[in-house]
């Protein structure tokens, strides 16, 4: 993706010194004289390459700035979840981008009071008369932020939520309780319906609110269980996927 960007930003200088001199070189070979209306044609397709490039250069800009701030919001939620495991008097275990076909979950965590995905929205802030604006309110089943409104991402960890314990139960034997948390980083929620299951918070009311969530009951022998399943399939994801790099490299050579 970085190398896309570096590419569209250097075809504009290229495109802009290549192209008159290939029209000049052409000229001179086909005697032909060089005059204003000459021209016209070829500044009109440096305008087009360089809008067209410029086009691209914005796209791409504005995708890894999206893909940065995703990024930075799964790493703050993550080391919010690492103080919630943290005492030892919580038997808890965290699982982070656990991989499923076509999608990851972010975060999954395991507790006495059940399994919970974790999806992590990241959303950057407006701005009002120089001032960011800060606060999502949740109502409906729907965020409604300063400028639009959104369904998927509730919708979203939902069906994560029926995919995990439809998952964990078959692996498991037995029926396992799975919850889902709607986190997002840096906004301050205001909630306006009851919240159930996916509960809508943001980071730093993680460690906090975590313990009080319930989903279920599961004794210690089924927590281990659960995080034995989970760790093996993070273990055969990662190496169906060295095998099939090794595969390729083989091919290639």
């Amino acid at each position: 993706m970085h190398w896309d960007l570096m590419e569209y930003l250097l075809m504009i200088p290229v495109l802009t010194a290549i192209v008159p001199m290939l029209f000049f070189i052409q000229a001179k070979i086909l005697d032909q004289p060089l005059t204003a209306i000459s021209w016209v044609p070829v500044i009109i397709l440096i305008i087009l390459c360089v809008a067209y490039y410029a086009h691209k250069i914005l796209k791409q800009t504005k995708r890894l700035s999206h893909l940065y701030l995703g990024y930075a919001c799964e790493m703050a939620v993550g080391q919010e979840l690492e103080q919630v495991v943290r005492p030892t008097d919580r038997p808890y275990r965290v699982f982070h981008d656990i991989p499923f076909e076509g999608f990851n979950i972010d975060h999954l965590i395991v507790t006495p009071k059940g399994v919970f995905v974790i999806e992590t929205k990241g959303r950057s802030k407006p701005l009002h008369n120089g001032i960011k604006q800060f606060k999502v309110r949740v109502e409906s089943d729907a965020l409604h932020f300063p400028r639009h409104v959104e369904r998927e991402p509730i919708l979203q960890t939902q069906r994560n939520v029926k995919t995990a314990q439809k998952w964990l139960s078959d692996a498991t034997g037995f029926n396992v309780p799975v919850g889902g948390i709607l986190v997002i980083p840096g906004w301050y929620i205001e909630l306006k319906q009851k919240m159930v299951s996916p509960y809508v918070m943001n980071s730093s009311q993680l460690s906090s609110q975590l313990p009080s969530l319930y989903a279920g009951t599961l004794d210690i022998g089924q927590v281990q269980a659960i995080a034995y399943q989970i760790t093996q399939r993070v273990k055969d994801v990662n190496r169906t996927r060295v095998d099939r790099l090794a595969s390729q490299t083989i091919k290639n050579y």
